[in-house]
């Protein structure tokens, strides 16, 4: 993205239309893309990358054992005619539930249905114990519903979607020839309606301390209505102590939505299995079975079948695809640096952390232990998960059924760990991941080799350019084991209150005035959330706040004007109005307008390096501006 400024704008009045204006304007969203810009466009350049290299290795004898599962599985996907051999496969698997007439049927097949990638009518899985993030939990949560939110239903936009969602349906389940098409989708249709009344929204989600809660297993089997020890101990051997429910209210209203309504389940169950597996028999059905998620970001064709080829493979053997990157793209010298960069940002941390004046010692004391206890991952991780190790595979076999094969192999391996330790040197993002994050569980920040470039990152940009662009990432997740959820987790990663009562009230007011400040922001005729928002929200003002300071330690007279337009830079988007709409509803992520032009507005720098009037729009008087740490 060349540096091209839009004079017709001030930058007093709008940093982020001054800085990134003449690219908008000029952009081009792609016909099979919502947006462009920013962290796309890096993303982009890395999938050219991988799509060239994945077509020159398809070409060669690989001899590593995990990149030739990789490939081989990647030859499978681009080879179409031998994509639709899987319909058979996928009509037989469907089929089973036919044998499922009553209730008590249901609950004999349970076990049958989870072993083999069948949709419950519950969702159970494995994960971290955000008590003890040294073991494992076995955690039940509820069923996905169709819309984006639950607040869509009802609503003129979500009825005109469901309505994109029906006639999807209608065209694959046709053209499958199935002959009970119409009453599948309505039956459906009807327990999605019923389902959307009882799930958490996405601002409830967004709470993510509020999924832990244990439970009993007698207390789940009488909210189920049935026992469900026998698939607990037929799957994991013996029952956990506890079961953690994600979202208690599906579970109490679980009787209720099932009872009476089997067939309605069936069909839901139905209709994902053929919507699931359509998109991996050919082009033309990828094509009908992507109508309604292109109707949700606004995008007017399907990607490429080399994209998609990378991207499902990628979906796979991640990790594996991401060590081939690293090691081929990622520099050394590079990783020093980040490295440096990181530490002083955490540096930066705890000095600002010692001499703040609205925390008790105590409260600051354990902050501090939090960030020195900081895991640092950057680039790609040393060794290969085990779990990739057993994805094997037929190569004989159609790829909707290596697809099912290869979910069931995950599904297994995820649920051998229950009564595991926990490793915390797992990495979460592989290394061609243009994108970073905290891990709360772990206390660990990742940065993959992907994102390591610019505008983010450049040996050859200036300190201060690097500083508004990855050091503010790097700022960002750090901030993330001090958001309202994250303050919540202890050094160990582990749920617990570290805080004295009045820094822990004190801090709650700090993030009320965050969730103020962005709450009811307009774009397109949209408002922004800002209880949904709130924690990226936190985090991109620790992100600016601790890399400004690095920067003017590293750098006393830096120059301020490049630090402040390179951050902007990392936030410009082109995106079309479905897509902006949906990230309004569903993303924790406020819109990037506003993660550049409002976290600005709060710093004195900010308004000393452009000269600042109360006249502009970019001004925010002192006692309105938000900075948390």
């Amino acid at each position: 993205m060349k540096q091209e400024f839009n004079t017709k704008v001030r930058i007093e009045d709008d940093l982020y239309s001054y800085v990134n204006g003449k690219w908008i304007e000029k952009a081009k969203i792609p016909d099979d893309k919502p947006s462009v810009g920013g962290f796309i466009t890096l993303s982009d350049e890395v999938e050219k990358t991988m799509i060239k290299e994945l077509k020159s290795l398809s070409k060669k004898e690989v001899k590593d054992e995990l990149l030739h599962r990789a490939i081989s599985f990647y030859k499978k996907v681009i080879d179409e005619e031998d994509r639709i051999k899987g319909i058979s496969f996928l009509k037989e698997k469907v089929s089973y539930l036919d044998n499922i007439k009553s209730e008590s049927d249901l609950i004999l097949s349970l076990y049958y249905l989870y072993d083999n990638n069948y949709y419950l009518p519950f969702n159970m899985g494995v994960t971290e114990d955000m008590k003890d993030a040294t073991k494992y939990s076995l955690v039940l949560t509820s069923l996905d519903i169709i819309l984006p939110d639950t607040t869509i239903y009802g609503t003129e936009q979500g009825n005109a979607l469901l309505e994109v969602y029906k006639t999807m349906a209608q065209e694959v389940l046709e053209k499958l020839e199935v002959t009970d098409a119409q009453d599948i989708i309505l039956k459906a249709l009807s327990f999605d309606a019923r389902l959307s009344k009882i799930v958490k929204s996405q601002e409830e989600w967004s709470d993510y301390i509020k999924c832990y809660n244990p439970y009993d297993v007698e207390d789940v089997n009488s909210l189920l209505g049935f026992d469900i020890k026998p698939l607990i101990l037929s799957r994991f051997g013996k029952i956990p102590a506890k079961l953690i429910v994600f979202d208690p209210k599906f579970f109490e209203n679980y009787k209720e939505l099932m009872s009476g309504n089997l067939e309605e389940y069936l069909a839901r169950s139905k209709l994902k299995l053929y919507l699931s597996g359509a998109s991996y028999l050919s082009e033309e059905f990828r094509n009908i079975s992507g109508i309604y998620s292109r109707a949700l970001n606004g995008t007017k064709e399907m990607t490429s079948l080399d994209k998609y080829a990378y991207r499902l493979t990628n979906r796979y053997f991640d990790e594996i695809l991401g060590v081939y990157y690293g090691k081929k793209y990622f520099g050394e010298e590079a990783k020093k640096d980040v490295i440096e960069l990181v530490k002083n940002l955490i540096t930066t941390y705890k000095e600002r952390l010692s001499a703040n004046t609205w925390l008790s010692k105590d409260t600051i004391k354990k902050a501090i232990l939090k960030l020195d206890t900081m895991g640092i991952k950057i680039g790609y991780p040393d060794k290969i998960q085990d779990k990739y190790y057993t994805l094997v595979f037929s190569e004989n076999a159609s790829l909707v059924e290596i697809i099912d094969t290869l979910d069931k192999l995950r599904g297994t391996y995820s649920d051998s760990l229950l009564y595991k330790t926990v490793d915390h040197s797992v990495w979460i993002m592989s290394g061609n991941t243009v994108n970073a994050c905290y891990n709360p569980s772990f206390n660990d920040i990742t940065f993959p080799a992907a994102i390591l470039s610019a505008p983010f990152y450049s040996i050859k940009q200036s300190v201060e350019e690097n500083y508004g662009g990855i050091g503010c990432v790097i700022g960002h997740e750090i901030s993330h084991a001090f958001d309202n959820n994250g303050a919540q987790m202890d050094e160990k990663g582990n749920i617990s209150n570290w805080w004295t009562e009045e820094d822990y009230a004190h801090f709650k007011e700090k993030t009320e005035e965050m969730i103020k400040e962005f709450d009811g922001l307009e774009l397109i005729g949209e408002k922004v959330n800002g209880r949904l928002t709130v924690s990226e929200n936190i985090a991109d003002n620790g992100g600016v706040t601790s890399s400004l300071a690095s920067l003017k330690r590293v750098k006393p007279d830096a120059d301020l004007k490049k630090f402040f337009i390179n951050y902007a830079r990392i936030w410009c988007q082109k995106a079309r109005p479905e897509y902006t709409k949906l990230l309004l509803t569903v993303d924790v992520h406020g819109p990037c307008y506003y993660r550049a032009n409002m976290q600005v507005r709060n710093f004195e720098e900010f308004h000393k390096a452009f000269n600042i009037k109360e006249t502009d729009k970019m001004y925010l008087a002192p006692e309105k501006r938000v900075i948390i740490w």
